[in-house]
């Protein structure tokens, strides 16, 4: 006997349905406005008056006026790709244009560069104290986000190798660890502001000043966002499968603290890098989102999971 054929029912189409394809000519966009209509980011980091981040910036140990303006005079450099302007060109549409066109290079192992350095130079535990943190109460050699504090030489240096020798449009930030829960292994939660501050500060300067030797090849900051030493979604004892060490709100608000000194130093774009926990990830895309919401600027984000 042989089977019964199966009935078939028309495919209910939906209003989507009917939207008649065409070809992608950017990666997807985030909800808010200004990423929308690609408004290009005024670099006028003063005019965020939002609480909560006055709030971070308060906690800064920077003495001094800190620069937090990053625009450029509109007519610095001719309009049109592939020349960029701060706070005259959208980064969004510049750094499409970028990846559509030629093969564009993101470098900044920060690591290993200073170990690096640490073979042909002196990089003990006096060096990574250098004078601001001389009398600390700690160990802190392999603290490398520090050495954008105390040893800013070393950090613009290798910023330097990497857009002159290394040839990138993009460097990552020395800021990997520069959280207040992976800064807690040094007692050095509050200097979280100062060390995103600085680590992107350092890369702004030497950015622009390769720039300005051939401005029809723009540098770019990555403000680098790490995974902290802790995970969200993986118990640290293997006797208590769900037993956490960090809750998800602790991560958005270490992860926001970051963001905030990274903007003011003068990142262009922020990317999550070598997370290797997808929540902790989650927590940290959450967080920019916020910044972003709480700012309006349209800032590009990234994230690579290992």
């Amino acid at each position: 006997m042989g089977k019964t054929p199966k009935k078939l029912f028309p495919r209910k189409e939906f209003d989507y349905d009917k939207i008649p394809p065409k070809p992608a000519v950017e990666p997807p966009l985030p909800v808010s406005e200004v990423a929308q209509n690609h408004v290009p980011n005024p670099y006028k980091n003063s005019g965020l008056s939002h609480e909560k981040i006055l709030a971070e910036r308060a906690k800064s140990t920077i003495k001094g006026d800190v620069k937090i303006d990053w625009t450029q005079s509109s007519d610095l450099y001719p309009e049109g790709f592939p020349h960029f302007v701060r706070g005259r060109d959208s980064l969004r549409e510049y750094i499409t244009k970028l990846f559509t066109s030629r093969i564009a290079i993101y470098d900044g192992a920060m690591g290993t560069m200073i170990q690096n350095y640490a073979k042909r130079n002196k990089l003990e535990e006096e060096e990574y104290r250098g004078e601001t943190f001389k009398d600390w109460t700690c160990n802190v050699k392999g603290n490398n986000d520090m050495l954008s504090i105390s040893q800013p030489h070393v950090i613009q240096g290798i910023y330097r190798q990497y857009l002159e020798i290394g040839g990138s449009d993009i460097i990552g930030t020395n800021t990997f660890s520069s959280t207040t829960i992976a800064m807690a292994d040094y007692e050095m939660e509050k200097y979280i502001y100062e060390l995103n501050y600085e680590g992107a500060r350092l890369a702004r300067e030497v950015c622009d000043e390769v720039t300005a030797i051939d401005p029809s090849r723009p540098r770019f900051v990555a403000g680098a966002i790490g995974p902290t030493n802790r995970t969200g979604s993986i118990s640290p004892s293997v006797e208590d499968p769900s037993a956490r060490n960090v809750t998800f709100d602790e991560l958005v608000d270490t992860y926001f603290e970051q963001i905030v000194g990274l903007v003011d130093g003068g990142s262009d774009i922020l990317i999550v890098e070598t997370i290797f926990d997808t929540l902790n990830a989650k927590a940290a895309l959450y967080a920019i989102g916020e910044f972003l919401e709480m700012s309006v600027i349209d800032i590009p984000s990234k994230s690579t999971i290992n």
